[in-house]
């Protein structure tokens, strides 16, 4: 049995045409050169608006990178001054669209504009990223049963597993359909990704999603049976505006469900039959499980999560990583001390006069790495 625990948009690529204000173009050049020297980013707050500006800018024009946070956005902006150039670019971060769902994404990505822009003008959609994760612990991906056009190009991910009597086996974790900026299908152990990556706010969405619905919460540390794939459906540029006309927000309301159907019976993860016509071979359960939830309401949908928890999640696994980082260090730390075993007990306060003796004598230091750690990590973001 194949379980939906997620569905919703997780990209949003958009331009706009406008302009920053004229004094904070002035408060990132020198924030930026200051960023430069000192070979990190620099938080900056302007009236409503919180972001850390990167060292860099990106290729094309855009003088400015900026993070607006973990359930934020990257935005990217020119020096130009005039309204009808498109001198912004936003890449939306898949947390945000989980936790506020589109439509509340495009309220803050207004809010935002509004605070560091002199004039917004109309959009241009560059992007759009939907996912369904399903729980399916033993599914076994298999690349030859994706029925394409024969022009499609697809890429097989293929992960070693242990040595098993008879010899190796393998496992393919995902299958990527497509190319950008056109249209892209890839199914993918979500899972896998999850842990490696140490994404640990997906467990969070995903357990919502299970206490709504009265199950028991997937335990990380289960291998299998929380095992969830995700089927995401990429559209870019190309493909929303010369397939489908889509470019203003009105376009992506009025046809993006037609556009994730499309793209769903274009590319399908099928049954062989006996068949020798692929076309005709039968939808896997996994593509009817993900089609169909593609018929509910796209935009208002949100993970359920509440973003307080959410965050605090992050921040306890920030939190769990330092502290074991400390620990570790601090047993290397004896070794090169020559602390005896005898004397282990004694390392404690030893690390607690070090840290003293450093914060009493260099106060502007510490200080220092506590705002390099504030700009890294934006605690005060974990906290909203």
């Amino acid at each position: 049995m194949l379980e939906v625990v997620y569905w919703g948009f997780d990209g949003l690529d958009v331009a706009f045409q406008g302009a920053l204000r004229r004094d904070l173009v002035a408060i990132l050049d020198e924030a930026k050169a200051r960023a430069q020297a000192q070979a990190r980013p620099v938080l900056i707050e302007y009236r409503a608006a919180r972001f850390v500006l990167a060292e860099t800018g990106a290729p094309n024009g855009y003088a400015f990178r900026c993070d607006s946070g973990h359930d934020g956005a990257i935005w990217f902006f020119k020096r130009g001054m005039s309204g009808a150039d498109w001198n912004i670019r936003v890449s939306v971060k898949s947390l945000a669209l989980a936790l506020y769902g589109l439509g509340g994404v495009r309220a803050r990505l207004y809010a935002f504009l509004a605070d560091v822009c002199e004039m917004v003008g109309v959009e241009s959609i560059g992007r759009v990223d939907y996912a369904v994760d399903v729980l399916a612990p033993h599914l076994v991906l298999v690349p030859e049963y994706f029925v394409m056009h024969s022009h499609t190009d697809r890429r097989d991910h293929i992960e070693p597993t242990e040595m098993e009597v008879g010899g190796k086996s393998s496992r393919v974790t995902s299958v990527t359909v497509g190319h950008m900026p056109r249209r892209q299908i890839i199914v993918y152990d979500k899972r896998a990704e999850v842990v490696q990556k140490h994404k640990v706010h997906w467990w969070e969405i995903w357990n919502e999603a299970r206490r709504l619905q009265s199950k028991p919460e997937l335990d990380p540390t289960d291998g299998v049976r929380s095992r969830v794939w995700r089927v995401e459906v990429r559209v870019g540029k190309d493909h929303l505006w010369e397939r489908w006309r889509i470019r203003r927000w009105s376009d992506l309301d009025e046809k993006i469900g037609d556009v994730l159907s499309a793209a769903l019976a274009a590319i399908r993860y099928a049954l062989p039959g006996d068949d020798t016509n692929r076309s005709r071979w039968a939808n896997h359960l996994l593509w009817d499980v993900v089609a169909n939830k593609l018929t509910s309401d796209l935009f208002e949908m949100t993970c359920g999560a509440q973003p307080s928890r959410v965050k605090q999640v992050m921040r306890e696994h920030l939190h769990e990583t330092i502290a074991k980082q400390i620990i570790g260090s601090a047993a290397t730390l004896s070794i090169a001390a020559g602390v005896p075993d005898e004397e282990v007990r004694d390392v404690p306060d030893a690390l607690s006069t070090l840290l003293d003796n450093f914060i009493r004598e260099r106060p502007e230091r510490f200080q220092e790495k506590r705002a390099r750690a504030a700009e890294r990590y934006d605690f005060s973001n974990l906290r909203r």
